[in-house]
């Protein structure tokens, strides 16, 4: 590789990164991250607490379903 293409990217680097930067100190961009992540935490605590439902219920059919035969292996709690 020659020193022609280092120095190019370099600066394409050096570049994108002021204006990634300066993106990023934008009220409006500043409010879209705010909003997005925001909207990841939401997603993240519905999934979390489906999982914990769903868990739960398939633990209590376990039990109920054990109550009943004695065929039925035994769960253990994750």
């Amino acid at each position: 590789m020659n020193f022609d293409k280092v120095a190019i990217f370099a600066s394409g680097a050096v570049v994108g990164g002021v204006i990634g930067y300066a993106a990023t100190r934008s009220k409006a961009v500043k409010k879209v991250t705010k909003s997005t992540i925001k909207a990841g935490l939401k997603a993240k605590e519905w999934t979390v607490g489906t999982y914990k439902t769903a868990k739960e219920e398939v633990v209590t059919i376990a039990k109920e379903a054990r109550k009943g035969g004695k065929d039925v292996p035994e769960v253990q709690d994750a």
